[in-house]
This record gives structure tokens, sequence and C-alpha cells, in this order.
């Protein structure tokens, strides 16, 4: 089973999106899904956080915000077209199955709460079909430059799952913060004794771009699942969507010279494999960077 989740780790869309490439390509059928009503916040008091805190050169900014557009974020879609209610969505789980490969995908939202009971239900799936092995795949924003091909970095439920995953260039995590539903169910994983790995890429951060979606590390994730699965997929028009990335931000590069220095930074950086002290000091210097350039480029 492959899982893929929007929210913590779906930068440049890398979870869902290599998860949706699967599902097209592998012509998976929808066979379960998760009721959201248990899971999430659809209504959040805001009449309590009315104040935005941020930092500005030498200060810190408080600034008023709008209740309705902080309530927004956690309320369900809904279309109403002439006074008649069309649709409303609910945030979506759901199991598909592609049967040839011997492969369920997975795609969801990540739960705000009562992640214990959510993760009850992705194992119940994973023992009622048996399923021999679970993957997430996502993606982190870090100082990677789109000249580089993206690093994978993986942590792994048992010790054990690291021999197969090493000879495929992966490497393996150092981290100590925030958790997401991910490590909840790798932590998991080992007691229910299905092994599971999590699979995560690196996508630039370039904070002066705007890049919803990064072909080139979705390119990579499904490379990296089609070798460990053995399914031979065609992945030409991931490759060629990749490549068309790559070339716009290199039409970019030619023209500011300022972002051609900073990527001269991180190519050193990849190139050398700094520690994190060098990668923090790369990431003040690109949120230093303008863009513009004084030529009006963006």
């Amino acid at each position: 089973m492959v899982l893929g989740f929007t929210g913590w780790m779906d930068g440049g869309h890398v979870s869902t999106g290599t998860v949706r490439y699967l599902k097209e390509t592998l012509a998976a059928s929808d066979f379960a899904s998760i009721a959201p009503s248990d899971f999430y916040i659809l209504h959040f008091p805001v009449a309590t956080i009315p104040v935005s805190v941020y930092s500005a050169p030498g200060k810190a900014v408080v600034a008023s915000v709008n209740p309705m557009e902080f309530a927004a974020v956690f309320r369900p879609h809904t279309r109403i077209r002439e006074g008649l209610v069309e649709e409303l969505t609910y945030p979506r789980n759901e199991f598909s199955c592609a049967e040839p490969a011997d492969l369920i995908l997975f795609l969801g939202e990540e739960p705000h709460i009562r992640w214990g009971a959510y993760c009850d239900c992705v194992f119940r799936i994973a023992r009622e079909f048996s399923v021999s092995e679970l993957y997430f795949v996502g993606s982190v924003a870090g100082p990677v430059p789109h000249t580089r091909a993206p690093r994978v970095r993986a942590s792994v439920s048992s010790a054990d799952l690291k021999g197969r995953l090493e000879v495929t260039g992966v490497r393996f995590t150092e981290y100590e913060g925030p958790a997401s539903i991910v490590t909840a169910l790798c932590h998991r994983a080992a007691a229910e004794g299905i092994p599971m790995s999590s699979l995560v890429l690196e996508i630039p951060h370039y904070p002066f771009l705007e890049m919803p979606t990064y072909p080139p590390s979705i390119f990579r994730a499904a490379q990296l699942l089609d070798e460990l699965f053995g399914l031979a997929l065609d992945l030409s028009d991931l490759s060629d969507a990749a490549d068309a990335a790559r070339a716009k931000l290199n039409d970019l590069l030619e023209g500011n010279a300022e972002f051609r220095q900073l990527v001269r930074e991180l190519e050193a950086a990849y190139d050398r494999e700094e520690d994190s002290a060098d990668e923090e000091l790369l990431r003040r210097l690109m949120e230093g960077i303008d863009l513009d350039g004084g030529n009006g480029q963006h």
C-alpha cells in the first residue's frame, strides 16, 4: 500500500501528485473510504484569535485577522448556483486498488483529531487485504537546487527494512520536532507487524517563487517506487514534465544575477554535502534574495 497525504509533507504536490499519477497510470479503482466526520475540525472558534504576529525588519508586527478568513480554512467547500446548493465537499480519504500491480493506493487529508482511530482505519484495510508493506511518499522544502537530483530520505518502522532502501541510494532521516500522521502510522506499524517506510524527497526552497507543483521530485518518487515494486512503468511523460519545469527555472536563472548566485551556492552545498549549520545559512541567504533584481522579472 502506498499512502499520499495533503498537508504536512506535500510540498510541490509530491505526495498526492505521485499517488494520483500511479492511480491514473495503473487504472486503479476506488473501493473504500474513511468517513470524515470524526477526524476534522470544520468550525474553529475564531473570536479569541483576532491577531497575527509576524516579523518585519527590526520589529515584530501584530496585525488583525479577519475571523471569517481564518475560519474558512477549516470549513468544507460548497458550490451554490442561482440559489441551489449543488455541492458540499468534505475532506476525502480514499483507497483504490490496482489489481494487476497487486497494489493499494491511498489518498487522504491529514486528520486534525483522533489520530489513533484514523490509524485504526488504515490498518483495518491493510489487515483485511493482507498488505505486506506500507509506504508513504512525500516531500520537504530544503536547500537543494533545481539543477541537481532531489535527494530522498527515509524513516522506517524496523531497522531490517534499511537494507532494501540503501541499495536505491536513499539516506536515512535525522529529525526531532513536530510529528505527522505518517510518523504515527510508521510507529504503529511496528506493533501491527506490517513493515512501513516513509520516503521523503526534497524540493527547492525558493521563497520568492511559487511552485505549487514540482514535477522533478514527483518523477523521482515514481522512479523509486517503480524500482522497489518492479512495476516497469513508462515514466516518459513525467520525465518530460520534469524537464519542462527545470527549463522554466533555467530561463528565470538567465535573467537574474542574484538567482544565479543563489543556485551556485546551493549547488556547492549540495555537492559538498554540507552539514545542517551550512543548510541553515543557505536558508537565510534565500530569504534575503530580491528576485526582481531591478529588471522587473517574476
